[in-house]
């Protein structure tokens, strides 16, 4: 069994890091109202959801619970333990039992009750897949109260990762969201810490945390990793280090050092990435090195473990802003990309660097390196809309290009301003409505009464014969 599967909580003490949510549903099941509402868990995937949902299911279907947690011991507990259902559970994939035929079967099995008299309870994962009809279908029953009794006619769990697809009058059936928060690393840690003592796993605790790092503190998938990990022996951080390809992280930031420096070093550290990871990852991973260099710069940030904070600081001191222009050119990738269409998209980003390149239109544009970019000016006044605000921080030195006005030439065509709000909003031109100024000098299609008379009139004679009937 996979250890993920093997050390899955079963009660919510064993539950890391969300203490605050385990705290309020105990407090549920020890006052007796756990079926007055049903509840939404949210959060990033392998953080717990599903987990604490089939928790609360078996708490609340428990003949004895101990402190607001399921006993394990009654019929109910050792059904849902031993099948992940019993005759008052049902857990529902809502990815592929979608639809309003799907719920109406639930909702039509409300009218019979089970042989224990006790209510049933249905979690939905991934909930954010029902469709509209479905999650409609649930609303009544959901309100409605047993006959004589203030619990719901049904009970449900929502186990969702995107709950704003969720509607609105869900959540208003349902107790206060829960949303799962990320672990510290430093807790998942202990955890991982606690699985290779079970199994006899031999680990150093600092590799642990570099897993939990590197997992985004997904707890999930931090045990897949140590599981993977150990099969090469110690969980070291070297091994961490060669099982994760976290050598590659070094390669993604020789990359952005070397744009707008040396071509030739960015085309071999892509031949060098090639028989590491994809173009897709190495798409994605470009991003994040460019954002998290540009954020460490900022000082907003502390840069983690498995990144080298001293090639980080010489990325971030080298491009500065301009790695928001690498990050947004990478960022818009095509669906299946290439390492051509990487080599492609890095030498573009090169070049204009260099300011020598049309890339990314108003983000990096055509500049030769010697011409100096426009200047704009601090208030201006067209036709075409108010008066923009005046523009700070945007002028530039002959011998330096900005990432925003990088390569920006003047145009002969007219173009239209940017706009402005009240309140600071700019408003892209191509989504403004034409004034009437606008469309004043734009020829009419239209016909006066006179001429559309006299064309009809002809348009008739031709269709007619000599005795005034219409021609076959």
């Amino acid at each position: 069994m996979a250890l993920d599967t093997l050390y899955r909580p079963q009660r919510f003490s064993e539950v890391v890091g969300q203490e605050a949510t385990t705290l309020s549903l105990c407090q549920f099941i020890k006052s007796g109202t756990g079926f007055h509402q049903s509840y939404v868990f949210s959060g990033g995937h392998g953080g717990g959801k599903t987990t604490i949902g089939r928790i609360l299911a078996r708490a609340l279907l428990c003949e004895n619970p101990e402190d607001g947690e399921p006993c394990d011991k009654c019929p109910s507990c050792r059904a849902i333990l031993a099948g992940g259902s019993s005759e008052c559970f049902f857990e529902v994939d809502a990815a592929t039992n979608s639809g309003k035929d799907d719920v109406k079967k639930i909702t039509e099995s409300l009218q019979y009750s089970t042989f224990s008299g006790k209510r049933r309870i249905y979690l939905f994962d991934e909930a954010h897949q029902l469709s509209k009809n479905a999650l409609d279908a649930l609303l009544k029953p959901m309100e409605d109260s047993a006959p004589g009794s203030q619990e719901k006619m049904l009970v449900c769990i929502f186990c969702t990762t995107e709950p704003e697809k969720m509607r609105r009058t869900i959540f208003s059936r349902c107790a206060p969201a829960y949303s799962l928060r990320p672990v510290t690393p430093e807790a998942i840690a202990e955890r991982l810490a606690y699985i290779c003592g079970q199994e006899g796993i031999e680990h150093e605790q600092e590799a642990l945390v570099l897993v939990a790092e590197v997992c985004e503190s997904h707890i999930r998938d931090s045990i897949k990793a140590v599981e993977g990990v150990s099969k090469m022996g110690t969980v070291s951080r070297e091994n961490v280090t060669e099982y994760l390809k976290l050598s590659a992280n070094g390669l993604y930031l020789d990359i952005l050092a070397n744009l707008g420096h040396d071509l030739p070093r960015v085309s071999q550290l892509v031949d060098e990435l090639v028989v590491l990871v994809s173009p897709t990852t190495c798409y994605e991973k470009l991003v994040e090195a460019s954002m998290l260099v540009y954020r460490a710069s900022l000082g907003v940030i502390k840069v983690p473990a498995y990144w080298d904070a001293a090639q980080v600081k010489k990325v971030g001191d080298l491009h500065k802003q301009y790695l928001i222009a690498f990050a947004s050119k990478l960022a818009s990738r095509v669906g299946r990309p290439t390492m051509p269409m990487l080599l492609c998209d890095l030498a573009h980003l090169h070049h204009g660097r260099q300011g020598s390149l049309a890339v990314l239109g108003n983000t990096i544009g055509t500049q030769t390196a010697k011409a100096p970019p426009p200047r704009l000016p601090t208030q201006t006044q067209t036709p075409s809309g108010p008066p923009t605000s005046p523009v700070e921080g945007n002028s530039t030195s002959p011998d330096e290009t900005s990432p925003a006005m990088m390569g920006k030439v003047e145009s002969t065509k007219p173009e239209r301003s940017p706009y402005v709000t009240s309140g600071g909003t700019f408003v892209d031109p191509r989504a403004r409505k034409k004034r009437a100024t606008e469309t004043a000098d734009k020829p009419k299609n239209e016909l006066s009464t006179e001429l559309f008379s006299s064309l009809l009139r002809i348009r008739v004679g031709e269709l007619s014969d000599g005795d005034g009937r219409g021609s076959p």
